[in-house]
């Protein structure tokens, strides 16, 4: 089973489609942590909307800003409870196959993949494990790694790369899906 975690502040859409496309998974073997970087009543409102035990709305009581990155370190922390764990983002939506294709290469340490991003100009982010060659929502990792490792690098532009860098010596298996899981708006 794959926790993801996805940080938001104060996006209107971004949290709808986010989880609609999680719950048009082919496989089901997910939860999400929806964390609200400060008080989103749009967002709590969007969560229950949808009903699902699997998804926990959380929020932190003002925007400590630095992309989610707290709110990631105190997920990850305190509540994710899976084998794998993504921490992605609000604005990261995934294809119906994503979980399946994720969970199909179960047993590795650490699994990646492209994605379409905005940031790249709507071209595909052919995923590396390095500093801006990789995004949040382009990997997942075992649980009981990633929160040995921890994010150290919270206010940086590329924590996510950091995060990898730092990850690397712990990694026994590793494997690239060559496919696009991800679309990051």
């Amino acid at each position: 089973m794959i926790t993801f975690i996805a940080p938001t502040y104060n996006e209107i859409v971004e949290p709808y489609l986010f989880i609609s496309s999680l719950l048009l998974q082919k496989n089901n073997n997910w939860k999400a942590i929806i964390y609200s970087n400060g008080i989103n009543p749009n967002c709590k409102n969007i969560v229950e909307h949808f009903n699902d035990s699997r998804i926990i709305y959380k929020e932190s009581p003002e925007n400590t800003g630095f992309w989610g990155c707290y709110n990631r370190i105190d997920a990850l922390k305190n509540i994710v409870d899976t084998e794998y764990v993504c921490q992605t983002s609000i604005q990261d939506y995934f294809t119906p196959n994503a979980v399946g294709d994720i969970l199909s290469k179960n047993g590795n340490d650490f699994i990646y993949w492209n994605s379409i991003h905005n940031h790249f100009d709507w071209q595909i982010l052919n995923a590396e494990m390095k500093l801006n060659k990789i995004d949040w929502g382009n990997f997942t990792v075992k649980t009981n790694i990633a929160k040995l490792v921890g994010i150290n690098q919270p206010e940086y532009s590329g924590a996510d790369g950091a995060f990898v860098e730092d990850i690397l010596p712990h990694l026994k298996s590793i494997v690239k899906i060559d496919k696009i899981l991800t679309i990051h708006n």
